[in-house]
């Protein structure tokens, strides 16, 4: 083998081999951008309920059923349960005591 053969041997396999680390790199770019993309949009879905919550508590006399409904209104699509005591929307853990008064909220 010519030395000018070796040499384009060689170019070629650095080529070839930087090229699939930018695309191993711009295809871990595109996951991450997704991920990332899905975690903000919950946790701005989360901030419009918190902020929704907040409006109704505003009111003096709120019921524990127009609580879930703001919380409702702004996480689309979900439907409240209850588990470990908390009553679920969405992403927020709404806690009510024996007055149906909320006393605590918590992400999930």
């Amino acid at each position: 083998m010519t030395k000018s053969a070796a040499i384009t041997s060689f170019l070629v396999a650095v080529l070839v081999a930087s090229n699939a680390w930018w695309a191993y790199k711009v295809l871990d770019a595109g996951i991450t951008s997704t991920y990332q993309g899905a975690s903000l949009e919950e946790e701005q879905q989360a901030s419009n309920q918190a902020m929704a919550v907040i409006n109704v508590l505003a009111k003096s006399g709120t019921t524990r059923p127009q609580i879930v409904e703001a919380a409702l209104k702004a996480w689309p699509g979900g439907e409240p349960f209850e588990k470990d005591g908390y009553t679920w929307v969405g992403r927020l853990g709404l806690k009510f005591n024996e007055r149906d008064q909320l006393i605590e909220v918590i992400r999930g």
